[in-house]
């Protein structure tokens, strides 16, 4: 009665993957996330459903996020070569280095669409070449080196010495409108099947097209709504079919789309923002999954370690915003979408760091559906505390996710950690402000601690929560019309009383049970150290680690929460003191969690 039950079916599915008799991680349904409004329209493809296909065919067992890498120097300079070392391994590929200025590169803006060799970049004000780029073009040694853009780009001197004797020339224009036409010229000799659109202004739209090889990128003007001389007679010497507009109508207006197509055909890649832009280019240059996903920054004009990105091609280009933010939604839909084996990072930690990563990571798991999967949640109550970064580590080392409930006083004394526990992708929710049992506060009390605690955690940089767990596990119908699911769990190692991180981990993997919700404290070493052997248990017996929000999807507010199949919703009475039958026929008995925060709550002694 007013409890969530799963059919028999699903049971005896989780009973095998537990028992061994399934392969070890059960099986992961892939729920693909959906594209931006008008996807398939505008592209005039289906990417996500070519997408699904081969996601479904190479996703058998996601228990854990992709593995991560960099392709990154020691700064932008370096980090371009990085790539060239990367796409261009074997350097008898390369006919031609491009240099590019890496300060203001609105001449490389559009460079991505030449594939005969690596995209360089160099230091304005005719400084020297870096040495770094020196040795790459000696590397490759390619048959002639060529400049974008005019001499305030790249000087004579420059392109002289990085030339080495070799031949040289030049593609630029009057301004960055004529450059792009001449790249454009270049790179589609032969005449492309489809012209791009993007503005004017130093935006990203342009760069992430790099990587789509069925036309090059031209500009419109800065406000988006007049085309260039330049740009209408590249169109009309380049005669494509069709002209395809990058970004919303503020990037480039309809009646500049129409002006440029001069009665082609026309469409339009556009999302909300540059981010869900990016992603629409990324389905569209690479409609079937690709192993590698890469990522770089590309809020604001911070998009340099993008500008050589044109050259990969094993693989789309989507970008998040930087330097340390949890990865955003359109990349974070576009990784759970793909399923890749790996994320690779474009640029160091300074544009993207590692925290970013890691979240990442745990987006490119892929979509979990823990009616079919034998899913575990691990929760930590009461930090974030001294141990909370190792724990974090070891989250990281094993790429899976949890669920933080932080007390608001704790946040406030390491905001840091938890701003890296809500971008490396993990779940931060409410523990109230200084762990008070909540059923001796009126409403208005109770409201103002969880409230506080919200107060506190945006000012370290994480949304507001939106789930809770009561201190000690005690609530009241106060504490329900708070406007939160309330999570108790149905596993309880009482790491608190000390026990040695061997006894925490046994307690923990002999307790466990599909849709299970484990209880930890990361204010406790002991059961901190317990966390990398029962992630190892939990894997070799099937169990696949997800957020609370995952095993439990349509949380109401209201609801107390035990596992994925015990929930009393809001309409049904409920009360601390219940006994708790699970499926397996267990019983909890009362849920309490005894456990106080020295200095901060005493233990429960007295419930």
């Amino acid at each position: 009665m007013g409890r969530r039950t799963l059919p028999g079916v699903i049971l005896l599915t989780w009973v095998l993957a537990v028992a061994g008799m399934m392969p070890a991680g059960g099986t992961v349904q892939h729920v693909p996330a959906q594209g931006a409004q008008g996807a398939s329209a505008t592209t005039g493809q289906e990417p996500e459903a070519a997408l699904d296909a081969a996601a479904d065919a190479t996703l058998q067992a996601t228990t854990v996020g992709p593995t991560t890498s960099r392709l990154a120097g020691t700064d932008r300079y370096a980090s371009a070569v990085a790539i060239s070392r990367y796409v261009f391994a074997d350097p008898s590929r390369v006919r031609s280095v491009y240099l590019a200025r890496g300060d203001v590169f609105a001449d490389a803006l559009t460079a991505g669409t030449l594939s005969d060799g690596p995209v360089l970049l160099i230091k304005g004000s005719c400084a020297s070449i870096p040495s770094v780029v020196l040795a790459e073009i000696a590397r490759v040694t390619p048959d002639r080196v060529v400049a974008l853009g005019g001499q305030a780009a790249v000087c004579d001197a420059q392109l002289a010495q990085a030339a080495g004797g070799r031949p040289t020339a030049r593609l630029e224009g009057v301004d960055r409108f004529e450059t792009a036409a001449t790249i454009a010229h270049e790179a589609f000799p032969a005449g492309p099947t489809t012209v791009y659109l993007a503005n004017g202004a130093i935006t990203p739209d342009a760069v992430v097209a790099g990587t789509l090889r069925d036309g090059p990128v031209l500009l419109v003007s800065r406000d988006g709504r007049t085309v260039p001389s330049a740009t209408l007679a590249a169109i009309t010497s380049l005669d494509p079919d069709r002209v395809v507009a990058l970004g919303g109508t503020l990037s480039v207006t309809d009646a500049a789309l129409v002006s440029a197509a001069q009665g082609r055909a026309t469409a339009r890649v556009g999302g909300s923002d540059r981010y869900a832009t990016a992603r629409l280019v990324a389905d569209r240059a690479f409609p079937a999954r690709t192993s590698r996903v890469y990522l770089a920054r590309g809020d604001g004009e911070n998009f340099v370690d993008a500008l050589s990105a044109g050259m990969l091609t094993d693989g789309p280009v989507l970008i998040t915003s930087g330097p340390c933010d949890r990865v955003r939604s359109a990349p974070a839909a576009e990784l759970r979408q793909r399923v890749p084996d790996r994320v690779v990072a474009l640029g160091g930690t300074v544009a993207l760091c590692d925290s970013t990563l890691v979240g990442a990571s745990l987006a490119g798991r892929g979509a979990v559906n823990c009616a079919v999967t034998a899913c575990v949640a691990l929760t930590f109550d009461d930090g974030p505390a001294a141990p909370t970064p190792t724990l974090l580590n070891t989250l990281r080392t094993n790429r899976v996710p949890a669920t933080f409930f932080v007390v608001g006083q704790m946040v406030d004394a390491r905001p840091a950690t938890t701003r890296r526990t809500h971008v490396e992708g993990h779940v931060v929710a409410n523990h109230t402000w200084d762990h008070q049992q909540l059923t001796l506060l009126t409403w208005a009390q109770q409201k103002w601690e969880v409230d506080v605690t919200d107060d506190e955690i945006n000012q370290a940089g994480v949304p507001d929560t939106t789930i809770m767990r009561p201190p000690y596990g005690s609530f009241d119908a106060n504490t329900r019309a708070l406007g939160f699911p309330l999570i108790m769990w149905d596993v309880d190692p009482r790491d608190w009383e000390g026990w040695s991180a061997a006894t925490v981990r046994q307690r923990v993997v002999d307790a466990v049970r599909p849709g299970s919700i484990v209880l930890q404290h990361d204010l406790h070493a002991n059961s901190v150290a317990a966390v990398p052997g029962i992630i190892a248990d939990l894997h070799a017996r099937g169990y696949t680690l997800v957020t609370v929000p995952e095993l439990v999807p349509g949380m109401d507010p209201g609801d107390v929460v035990y596992n994925r199949t015990n929930v009393r919703t809001s309409s049904v009475p409920a009360s601390p003191t219940d006994v708790i039958v699970l499926d397996d026929g267990r019983e909890l008995g009362p849920v309490v969690d005894e456990a106080g925060i020295p200095g901060l709550a005493p233990a429960l002694t007295d419930e």
